[in-house]
């Protein structure tokens, strides 16, 4: 293997390509618009969780005093749908002005996530005579008011496209992720609504500390947001040269190869991977940071992909680009060692595989309250028994920051196991934080990503997506969600099932959860999988 940090072309040879750097997927500075974002050379002295995107090193930050909360028209003990309409309200309460609240909070933080639809059937547009509205702080004028529809066209300031995703590039989903920050309170209403049927659901992210925090002006259009998440498939981060360690190496079944022995600390920030794709099933990487143990991960699913021959993600931080050359690009910190090993499966084919890699690394510590990274992998069936089935399962602190996962019915053309609600359960509480209104929704679509011609339809956005929907004429989604600003952060363990719905077919599920853990947790890890 060589250690380069120049700026290379995407020119040459593979390798050559892979050493990364300007108008190639990683290594030098990138150009566009900031919204007064950090670099290498300028570091910001404090990034509020939901602003990730102004040090990217920050998403693997385990802060004090976070907490993740969701409200959503999940149904209530009794009733049968997951959603608001006449007759059968799911607003917290009515206002004296005659608007239903959708959501209520007190104290600082930020709504990190607005998810909606509305239909009968299959997702219709939203409809415009029902406003959206936000207050903060106590403040009886709104910082938000708006059609529904402009709040996920993408062409109505602050709401604008790649941050938010209307029903037509979502799956049939409505889903924003421009972040509203307050200090002392925050109250969303729908002004109108009364007599229409509409799903939604809204995240937001709680601190105890509002010391720094600006709250929500209702004016602005994050630039550096947008020019980010428009770079989806290429490298995100900016800064460099990094050093990167590239080469190629041919691995009999069995064998093994050490790409990437780092001395820390230090942070990998770019990995890319380029084979075949009748290998990509064959090959795994093994990750062992600092004194914890090693974790092995299959190629397939780190990079989101269920089969060779399906459509692989294309999120910001990890998939396979226009090229099949796979990329991960989320930051993995260390503090004294990181080792990264190419390994090929010992089962049968040809007696070489060839793999050409390239291991990036920023060149700087990670954040003082950086959590080394994890990887869960679960296999789950749930039969017709089960009241519900756990998804993810971690322990101690950390938090969670992406799910890719693959669901299959026993039998064909049957969608109706994406009823199941979410629930999500946080340090072994006794009520869950999060109430789902189903599998899709999860995954910001909606209506069984059934698009505007009423067939489901696969879509890729920088921060979810449904690149697989069918597979062999059965109803196989595989789908992704980054948690980012609205990452679950969890003190003593979290736990997220999925209800089994009544009269539903069995169904097998996979499910790949991405994590960050305390540094001080001992060196065990949650089971990786088979």
């Amino acid at each position: 293997m060589t250690e380069t940090s120049g700026c290379d072309l995407r020119r040459g040879t593979a390798a050559a390509a892979l050493v990364l750097g300007c108008l190639a997927v990683m290594g030098c500075a990138q150009t566009g618009a900031v919204d007064s974002a950090a670099t290498a050379a300028d570091p910001p002295a404090k990034i509020a969780a939901w602003e990730w995107w102004r040090d990217l090193s920050s998403v693997a930050s385990l802060p004090d005093g976070h907490r993740t909360v969701m409200r959503s028209s999940h149904c209530p003990s009794g009733c049968e749908f997951d959603r608001h309409s006449e007759g059968d309200s799911r607003f917290i309460r009515v206002r004296e002005d005659g608007e239903g609240v959708i959501f209520s909070t007190e104290g600082a933080g930020a709504v990190t996530r607005i998810w909606m639809v509305m239909g009968d059937g299959v997702s219709e547009p939203l409809d415009p005579s029902i406003r959206l509205r936000v207050r903060i702080d106590g403040r009886r004028r709104p910082v938000v008011d708006l059609p529904l529809p402009d709040v996920f066209s993408g062409a109505v300031a602050p709401f604008l496209a790649p941050m938010v995703a209307d029903r037509t590039v979502s799956g049939g989903g409505n889903a924003s992720y421009v972040p509203i920050p307050f200090v002392d309170g925050c109250e969303i209403t729908l002004v109108g609504a009364d007599e229409s049927k509409i799903w939604f659901q809204v995240n937001a992210r709680l601190v105890e500390d509002a010391s720094g925090l600006k709250s929500f002006t209702g004016r602005g259009s994050f630039p550096g947001f947008r020019s980010l998440l428009a770079r989806t498939g290429s490298d995100p981060w900016r800064g460099g040269p990094f050093p990167t360690l590239s080469g190629s190496v041919v691995l009999a079944p069995g064998g093994a190869e050490v790409i990437a022995d780092l001395a820390g600390p230090d942070v990998v920030n770019g990995i890319i991977i380029r084979t075949p794709r009748e290998n990509w099933g064959r090959l795994g990487l093994r990750f062992t940071f600092d004194d914890h143990d090693p974790f092995l991960v299959p190629l397939l699913d780190l990079f989101g992909v269920v089969r060779a021959n399906q459509p692989a993600a294309r999120s910001l931080f990890f998939g396979a680009d226009a090229d099949d050359d796979f990329y991960f690009y989320l930051p993995l910190p260390f503090f004294d060692r990181a080792v990264i090993e190419l390994m090929r499966r010992p089962v049968e084919g040809p007696p070489g595989v060839s793999v050409e890699y390239a291991v990036r690394r920023s060149g700087t510590s990670p954040p003082d309250d950086a959590g080394l990274f994890g990887f869960q992998i679960r296999d789950t069936r749930n039969d017709a028994g089960d009241a519900t089935a756990a998804m993810i399962e971690l322990e101690g602190r950390g938090s969670l920051v992406g799910v890719f996962a693959s669901f299959g019915p026993a039998s064909g053309d049957v969608w109706n196991y994406l009823e199941s609600d979410e629930e999500l359960y946080i340090d072994h509480e006794a009520t869950p934080s999060w109430r789902g209104t189903g599998i899709e929704d999860f995954f910001n679509g909606g209506f069984y990503f059934r698009g505007p011609d009423g067939r489901p339809e696969p879509f890729t956005q920088p921060l979810h997506g449904a690149p697989v929907v069918w597979f062999h004429h059965r109803a196989s989604p595989a789908m992704y969600r980054l948690f980012l600003g609205d990452a679950v952060v969890f003190e003593d363990g979290l736990k997220l099932e999925f209800e089994r719905v009544s009269g539903a077919e069995e169904v097998r599920v996979r499910t790949v959860a991405l994590y960050y853990s305390s540094p001080e947790e001992d060196g065990e890890r949650p089971p990786v999988g088979e």
